[in-house]
């Protein structure tokens, strides 16, 4: 399997061998899954006088119930966390099988720059570190072209049709719904869903952190079975749209040396 084009196989391997790492998920630790969960939805369902008393507080008195900063302006959302909706199955309906993402890496991954476009079983994924870039590109051919901008270098290896799924981290590796938990701290809706290990490589979970107020997508983490989640991989979702198509065309390789 190609090396370059498996981006959420790489995450997991990378978090579970990262347990040294410093930190910890706003979303609580797996261990307090449970009672986490019923803590917010307690919280949830019973928004109406709370989220009234909060919308008509003004800054001061919101200065004053929290020392955290970041907190003090976080809104409130309708989410019910027993309930049928799910941000998850709202960003799926407009967005899987057609996408372009710019992502950050946090934590173990700190600062590394992933851009991933999807379309019609076409991927394409840039990883930049440090200022190098390198991308790979399944432009549905057959084949998959890894490209190093730092070194001028190209190889082309063979695709077996199913390599754009390891690239797609949002959708790719995806199964059912585990249960959501909501961060009253930062207003983020935290859904848990089971990863496919087919696709994957491992065992494990990820999380979707959405915006409490609208569900635009925040956060992405993927956790591996076993791991403490200190030691997950995190990115923010720096923005999201519709898939470029012409970063899924062949690249031209007339500037670069093959392996």
């Amino acid at each position: 399997m190609n090396k370059k084009m498996v981006t959420i196989i790489a995450a997991l391997a990378m978090c579970t061998a990262m347990a040294g790492c410093t930190g910890s998920y706003t979303a609580s630790s797996s261990k307090a899954e449970t009672t986490t969960t019923t803590t917010a939805a307690a919280e949830s369902t019973a928004p109406a006088e709370s989220t009234e008393d909060e919308s008509t507080a003004d800054e001061s008195t919101a200065d004053e119930s929290t020392a955290d900063s970041t907190s003090t302006n976080a809104g409130t959302t309708d989410y019910d966390v027993d309930g049928d909706f799910r941000a998850f199955e709202q960003l799926k309906d407009k967005y899987e099988g057609n996408y372009l993402a710019n992502l950050t890496g946090q934590m173990s991954n700190n600062g590394t720059k992933y851009t991933i476009c999807i379309k019609d079983g076409k991927a394409y994924q840039a990883l930049t570190v440090q200022g190098m870039k390198s991308y790979t590109v399944c432009p549905g051919d057959g084949k998959l072209y890894n490209v190093s901008e730092g070194t001028t270098t190209y190889s082309i290896e063979d695709d077996d049709g199913n390599q754009w799924k390891s690239a797609d981290i949002l959708f790719g590796a995806t199964l059912d719904f585990d249960h959501a938990y909501i961060d009253t701290t930062t207003n983020v809706v935290h859904e848990y869903y089971k990863l496919d290990s087919s696709v994957s490589g491992g065992e494990g979970q990820i999380v979707y952190g959405f915006d409490g107020a609208t569900y635009d997508l925040k956060q992405v983490v993927l956790l591996p079975d076993g791991a403490d989640e200190s030691s997950a991989v995190y990115f923010t979702v720096d923005s999201i749209g519709e898939a470029d198509d012409s970063l899924l065309a062949v690249p031209d390789l007339s500037a670069y040396t093959k392996e």
